[in-house]
């Protein structure tokens, strides 16, 4: 830019000079042309002004080289400070709250690159203080019905109406064990994800893992509802923590035995080249189609898990999601509504981990 100002300049300032120069030689009259050469005196006029000419120009190319630097400065200028002047409104507006503002486009690549950066900052920051609010509400009315419960026993007790029988005192121990539940989980959840949960990744056997937790769950199970295990015996060594594991196959085991009335529950475990694969399958009343993109959400619960007052605290799934992930596994499900669910989970092969 500054390069084609100073040949713009140079150029109206030698255009300039030729035009002035033979103004100038034309009014300069020769007083006897029909000799050979001129005369001295008319040499010397001639390079008076011929050096008149040329500082009058380079006067005038440093002049119109000003105004045009000029000009393209105020241009320029202009041209940032527009898009400047509306990223710091637009970070104002954050600054107070405001996430649904947003920075328009700019003609500069720069500034239209950090404006797309900053409006998407704002909102994923706006979809952080939406889920805020919704887990404040969620955990108020999951904390609210134990709480209600216990009080009105208590409210019973106190006025007499009601004295502290075997059965009122499982009741209330049911409701503050929900409570301890519900607490328990939102610290492993709040762990999982911000990524402070321990992990002690190493190579496990899976089929003993297995075996153990379908026995435990079975032995617990007081519904009359067939807990059954078909994997292979040869199973390979997949690459995670036992733990975490337990813990997955625990929740989407108590998951289906809560969720189905008659039937059966079936663990099936397989791999393939590169991962082994954990399927908990139920006959039990299903999960409607539209809800099963909410399934892994926190506090989220269907209405039929609803309407059965189930005793889940509505985040097992999503810590269970979380678990997976982290240990660099892959979680999906199916479902038919009054027909059944199928959870399927898989695990990295301690072969494809430590190869």
């Amino acid at each position: 830019m500054m390069l084609v100002t100073l040949v713009s300049a140079t150029s109206i300032a030698h255009i300039y000079k030729a035009q002035t120069f033979e103004e100038k030689v034309s009014d300069t009259v020769i007083t006897n042309p029909s000799k050979p050469a001129p005369e001295k005196k008319d040499a010397d006029r001639l390079l008076e002004i011929f050096e008149q000419v040329n500082n009058r120009g380079t006067h005038l190319a440093v002049l119109v080289s000003f105004v045009i630097v000029g000009l393209i400065t105020w241009t320029l200028t202009e041209t940032i400070d527009r898009p400047l002047r509306g990223i710091e409104r637009a970070i104002s507006q954050f600054n107070r709250g405001n996430l649904n503002a947003r920075i328009p486009p700019s003609d500069i690549p720069e500034l239209h690159r950090l404006g797309l950066t900053l409006n998407s900052v704002a909102s994923r920051l706006q979809g952080v203080e939406e889920r805020r609010r919704e887990v404040i509400g969620d955990l108020a009315h999951e904390l609210g019905n134990p709480l209600t419960v216990i009080r009105g026993y208590l409210e019973l007790m106190s006025h007499g109406e009601m004295s502290l029988t075997p059965s009122v005192g499982q009741q209330l121990h049911e409701e503050a064990e929900r409570m301890a539940r519900l607490l328990e989980d939102l610290k492993t959840l709040s762990k999982v994800e911000t990524g402070n949960l321990p992990l002690h990744l190493q190579v496990v056997d899976p089929n003993p893992l297995l075996n153990s937790v379908v026995r435990a769950l079975s032995v617990r199970n007081r519904k009359g509802i067939r807990l059954e295990l078909n994997c292979s015996r040869n199973l390979p060594e997949v690459f995670a923590d036992p733990d975490r594991v337990r813990q997955v196959l625990i929740n989407l085991i108590s998951n289906a035995l809560n969720y189905t009335e008659q039937g059966r529950v079936i663990v099936r475990a397989w791999n393939d080249d590169t991962r082994i694969w954990v399927e908990v399958s139920d006959t039990g009343v299903g999960i409607a189609p539209e809800d099963l993109p909410r399934v892994f959400d926190r506090f989220w619960r269907s209405e039929s898990s609803r309407r059965q007052n189930a005793c889940g605290t509505g985040i097992g799934l999503a810590i269970t999601k979380h678990l997976v992930e982290v240990q660099g596994g892959q979680i999906n499900v199916e479902s038919e509504l009054n027909k059944g669910t199928v959870f399927r989970f898989s695990l990295p092969l301690a072969t494809t981990e430590l190869a």
